[in-house]
């Protein structure tokens, strides 16, 4: 079961308490987390908040307005002259 963040660097600190000549390296491979991790816990209690995703740009941002004004004219439009997904993407 995974332990949560906090939980892992207060692991990490309780066994630099217990025992402070164990080294960076067999802590990381002990709790199978990179050094720097390690180094991170042993600084502060408490873990760096995660970072925010950056957004990605999407292939449809351009035609985006141009494709919802051809929807919109779709509503009046007979049934069988609707557009589809497919005729959209081409």
């Amino acid at each position: 079961m995974r332990v949560s963040r906090v939980e892992l660097f207060e692991q990490i600190r309780r066994d630099v308490r217990l025992d402070p000549s164990i080294s960076l390296r067999s802590l990381a491979a002990k709790y199978g987390v990179h050094r720097r991790t390690v180094r991170k816990a042993m600084a502060s209690a408490v873990p760096p908040p995660r970072k925010s995703g950056q957004r990605q740009f999407r292939i449809l941002d351009p035609a985006t307005e141009w494709i919802d004004a051809m929807l919109r004219a779709d509503l009046k439009a007979p049934r069988k002259q609707k557009h589809t997904v497919e005729r959209i993407q081409k």
